[in-house]
């Protein structure tokens, strides 16, 4: 059985104190069998690795550079995520995306963090036209292609997150989700199909993650604004926890 999985992607949000406060708050919670993966600010990195050092939580980076050391200013590398003690990293999410992140890049830095012992969370997801297209899964599936051209193995995560449900309200439903990771599980190879965690990330919150996670093939969450209230996001970990 896959291990269930809680993500909390702080985005950019929290000065240092409010994001010491808010790991603080949730160190001491029990996933019992659930992994806790949390994605801070660069910033604040090194601070919340101290603090669930001796704890199951893992620690994830937001994103990385496709480059090694070098001269390439106001970027991260991963050899140096690694080193603070990230075990993951966020690549291809839909704000990166938006931002010009091509799929050629996308690649590059899927490919660099294999290199550097990271497991990438590869972000796949479509806008609300692309959704009312009717190309909808075609879209998806060629999205999800290309980004695992750099993967040989089931070392990396997917998460599904609909643009259209993403900080909006709007949640998709837990049959469509389930669906649409359904069908791009069958798109991986036969090797390690069965291997891969596929996680959901849309709007989720304590009172709609169980339905996610009993829908059949939906591994786990990756939460935005839920995971920057304690209470809120151990109500998440608390529910993935019992289902």
């Amino acid at each position: 059985m896959r291990q269930k999985v809680v993500a909390g992607n702080w985005k950019m949000n929290t000065t240092l104190k409010e994001g010491e406060a808010l790991i603080k708050a949730l160190v001491p919670v029990e996933a019992k069998g659930a992994e806790v993966i949390i994605a801070p600010p660069f910033t604040h990195l090194d601070r919340v690795a101290s603090y669930i050092e001796k704890t199951d939580f893992a620690l994830a980076a937001q994103n990385l550079s496709e480059d090694t050391f070098g001269a390439h200013t106001g970027e991260i590398a991963g050899e140096m995520l690694k080193d603070i003690g990230c075990r993951y990293v966020i690549i291809g999410h839909s704000e990166c995306r938006g931002r010009g992140e091509s799929d050629a890049v996308i690649q590059k830095k899927i490919a660099r963090a294999i290199e550097t012992g990271l497991m990438p969370i590869i972000c796949f997801g479509e806008d609300e036209d692309v959704y009312g297209s009717g190309k909808r899964m075609d879209f998806l599936k060629k999205q999800v292609h290309s980004a695992l051209e750099s993967v040989k193995d089931e070392h990396f995560l997917l998460a599904y997150e609909p643009i259209w449900a993403i900080g909006t309200g709007k949640t998709a439903s837990a049959e469509d989700a389930n669906e649409v990771i359904s069908d791009i599980r069958k798109e991986l190879p036969e090797s390690y199909r069965e291997a891969v965690r596929i996680l959901y990330g849309g709007s989720v919150k304590a009172d709609n993650v169980a339905g996610f996670l009993k829908a059949g093939e939906i591994d786990g969450v990756l939460v935005g604004g839920a995971s920057l209230k304690a209470d809120s996001f151990k109500g998440i970990i608390d529910e993935v926890s019992h289902v």
